[in-house]
Order: structure tokens, then sequence, then C-alpha cells
């Protein structure tokens, strides 16, 4: 292997100018390892962070755990309207992800109807259903004045977001000293912000952690501060937020073509060994890897599952153990029966009882036959791990007839979506719990000897792909300038 010297115009050439860094010292590399840098997990991080180290004349090679390529990155293509399982929207402040889609020659695509295409809402609450029109003036809306307009399935981002602390404040103020008082139980903040019991319980269904008391408020700010920044800015003509044309998973597919080393999968990783020029990976498998340098962009709660040598610090071990990801699951039907046309109510549902919403997709059927999918999210995901996918069909279905008498027998099983039910997933994104923003947030960059960590759980900045694209590209530079 040999040693490279990275220039500051070379760096800024293989990353399309999205960071400014100083020359690089050399890389050396040792002749025991077999490549320079070993890249743990092939989702939009990891795959990142090997074409920055590739295009800086390193040898590289990604593992990855799952039989497939892109992480939380999973269009649905068997699914009619071929919906992204995670990882739908691409922002319009996505620079790094834009730039790569663009480097690919991958096309944007914008769906007509945007993140809409459900064909209107029909809210159950307390047993009553509402319309979208009949909101407003209802009995069961708990908002006063001007909020009263905002939907159900609006109340958690939109109030939220209102007089949020972090608006017009960099992306990584979150970090800052100032905003500490923040990360405490989110529903303490909200009632300090004047919203009752109702507006809470009905927020509380549509948040995607365990639930709201369990829930830093500096976490939900944070995560609603993103998106409206990202909101303000126009990359595609019409709309703030498009898609890949073909599905999102042909970004992380290119992305794994463009590399030399064929991405291996089926390589879970359960030991990481750790010398003074090296490391070695173990998998499940039985085979092993060494490198001078890894990149691990593993979810904190998988990491628990497996052993360093030698040992984690104890701070960053504790963040190991404590950080959770979001819980869902997704049960996706076809829709056999127009059901809507037979009870005159809007296609989707929203509950706040068993089954939270449900759906409807490509009613135009322009892309196959009409679908839906049930979307159970945060503690009552929970009671699905000890399905089986059969009983999660029948459960679900039976549920959703309950609710709504006009859905029996109008629905048959497709598949099952759950990141949390995958062995290398953990869950759908990092969340933080009350005062863990302040113990931990600092912990999560930090390397231990010759490992480096990424993942979208690292970024300062941004959060969902870009963000898995702004902690792959921090590893790569901490593996260049180290």
């Amino acid at each position: 292997m040999k040693s490279k010297n990275i220039s500051r115009r070379q760096f800024f050439k293989t990353t399309g100018g999205v960071a400014a860094m100083a020359a690089a010292p050399a890389v050396k590399a040792t002749p025991k390892s077999d490549y320079d840098t070993i890249v743990i997990g092939a989702g939009l991080s990891g795959l990142h962070a090997a074409s920055i180290l590739q295009d800086n004349d390193l040898n590289v090679l990604v593992l990855e755990g799952r039989q497939r390529l892109g992480g939380r990155v999973y269009t649905l293509m068997h699914v009619p309207g071929r919906p992204e399982a995670a990882g739908e929207w691409i922002g319009g402040n996505y620079a790094r992800m834009i730039n790569t889609i663009k480097k690919l020659n991958l096309e944007f695509f914008i769906p007509e109807g945007g993140s809409s295409r459900l064909g209107g809402w029909a809210y159950d609450i307390k047993g009553q259903f509402i319309s979208e029109s009949d909101w407003a003036s209802s009995d069961l809306n708990p908002l006063k004045g001007d909020n009263r307009t905002i939907l159900p399935h609006r109340m958690l981002s939109t109030l939220t977001n209102q007089n949020n602390p972090l608006a017009n404040q960099p992306l990584d103020a979150w970090l800052k000293p100032e905003f500490a008082k923040y990360d405490i139980p989110f529903d303490q903040y909200l009632e300090k912000q004047g919203l009752g019991d109702e507006a809470r319980r009905l927020m509380d269904v549509t948040i995607h952690t365990s639930h709201m008391s369990n829930t830093s408020a500096l976490h939900e700010l944070r995560r609603y501060h993103v998106n409206s920044f990202n909101g303000k800015h126009k990359f595609f003509e019409g709309s703030s937020y498009a898609q890949i044309k073909g599905g999102n998973s042909l970004l992380p597919q290119a992305m794994a073509k463009s590399l030399n080393n064929p991405v291996l999968l089926g390589k879970t990783v359960v030991h990481f060994e750790q010398s003074p020029t090296n490391v070695t990976v173990h998998c499940a498998d039985g085979t092993q890897y060494t490198a001078d340098t890894v990149i691990s962009s593993i979810p904190m709660p998988v990491l628990r599952d497996i052993t360093f040598s030698p040992r984690l610090p104890v701070h960053m071990q504790a963040a190991v153990n404590e950080v959770d990801y979001g819980l869902s699951i997704q049960v996706h039907y076809l829709i056999t029966r127009r059901y809507w046309e037979d009870d005159g109510m809007a296609p989707s549902l929203w509950s706040d009882r068993s089954i939270e919403r449900f759906g409807a997709r490509n009613l135009d059927k322009k892309d196959g036959p009409a679908a839906g999918v049930a979307f159970i999210n945060g503690e009552a995901a929970h009671k699905f791990r000890l399905m089986s996918d059969d009983a999660i069909f029948k459960y679900v279905a039976n549920e959703l007839a309950e609710l709504r008498p006009s859905m029996k027998g109008a629905l048959k099983p497709i598949m099952i979506q759950s990141c949390e039910r995958d062995p290398h997933g953990a869950g759908d994104w990092v969340y933080w719990k009350p005062g863990q923003v302040g113990r931990y947030a600092g912990n999560m960059r930090q390397s231990h000897g010759r490992i480096h960590f990424c993942g979208e759980h690292t970024a300062i900045m941004e959060r969902g792909m870009e963000g898995a694209f702004e902690s792959g590209e921090r590893a790569a530079l901490d593996v260049l300038f180290s």
C-alpha cells in the first residue's frame, strides 16, 4: 500500500467544494493491513466516507451486514407507487447529497402533489369521525384562536415550531450553552407554552420517539428548526423537496458501484480488535478484515452488541448504552375496494386509538393498483416485536376494520417494513431523551483510537439523509487529517 499526500485543491475537487479544510499530511499505511480503511455500513454516510477516501487514493473496503445496500434509504420497489420506507425527501439545502446525485448522473423527480398524496384525511378522535373541513369548528378541537385551523396531523410540527427559540439561529445552535435549558421533557416545555393536556395528547400521537415525556424538547425544537430551514431553500422548480427518479435507492446503488472494491454484503460485525498500528474487524460469519483505520456508521443501539478491544471509554460506552432510535412499523396493503366511497369519508385515516395512521396511496393508479400503509410509531409500536408477520397483518386489518367498518375486507397484505425489527437498523432515527444532549451530544463524533464514527446520529448541522452525508464527510476528514 502507498502513502499519500492530499492537497487542499485535490480535496476540494473530490468533495465538490462542500467543506473547506487545510492541506493534509501524509496518510501512512502499514504492511500488516489489507486496506487503508474499512467502512462499516453501506448507507449514505458510510458510502460517502468511502467515496471521499477513494478519491484521495486510499484503498477502501465497505462491509454491510444486510443483504442490500442503502441502510435506511430503501425504496419499496414491489409496492404500488414505490414508496420510500425511509429517507423519503431530499431537501433544498442538501448540498452534499445534491452534488452526489448530479455527479452520478441521477435525475431528480418531484411527485405530483408532493408529500400530500394521501387523498385527504378523516380524523378519528375519541371515537368520533371529523373531516378536515369540520375540524376548526369541532368541539374536540383543543386549540384556540387561529391555531384551531391546524389539522391534527400537523399539530406536532406546527405548534413545536411556533416561537421556536432556535429560529434564525445557525443549524448547530442546539449545542450552544444558552439553549441547554430546553434539554428538558418535551411535555413540560409545551405546557410552559400554554398547550393543555388534550393538545399535548394529540401531538403525542404523531411524535416519533418513545413518548413525549421521555423526549428532550431540544431534540424536537432542533428537528423542526432544520425542517423549516430546508423548506426555505428551493433547489427544485416549484418545490423545496424532491426525490430521485426511479427511487431513492438508486443513489446508494450508484455510490457503491463507483467504488473500486465491491461492497461485501452479509458481513455483520461482532468485534473490533485494535492494535497500535491497525484494526481487525471480526464478522459473525467467521471472516475478518484488517485496515489501518475503521469508520463505523453502526447505530448506537446496535453497537451495544459489539465488543471493542480495547473497550470504549466510559463516556462513549454510556452514550452507546443509553441513546435510542425512534420506533415505528409500516404495514403495507393492497386496497382491493374503494372503501371511502362506501362511507363518504377521505381515504386516509388519522386516529388517536390503536392504529395511528393509514395513508392511502396511488389512488390514481398511475403506477399499479391502489395501496396503503398503516404507520404506527413510538410506544404503540412495541407490541409488534412479539408478533409474527402474519399476526401483524391480521391484527392491523382487524383494528382498522374496528375503527372504520368500511375497511373490512378491503385490504390485502403486501409487506411489513420496520427499521427497528431489522437487527442492523435499531430504529428510524436518533432521538435525545431529556438531559442527553448535554451529556452525550459532544461524545458522538469522538474517535476511539483508530476507529472513527459516522451516521446521521453524529451530525451537527443537518438531519436525515444530508445529516448522513455530513457525518460521512467529517469521518473521512478525521481519517485523512489524523
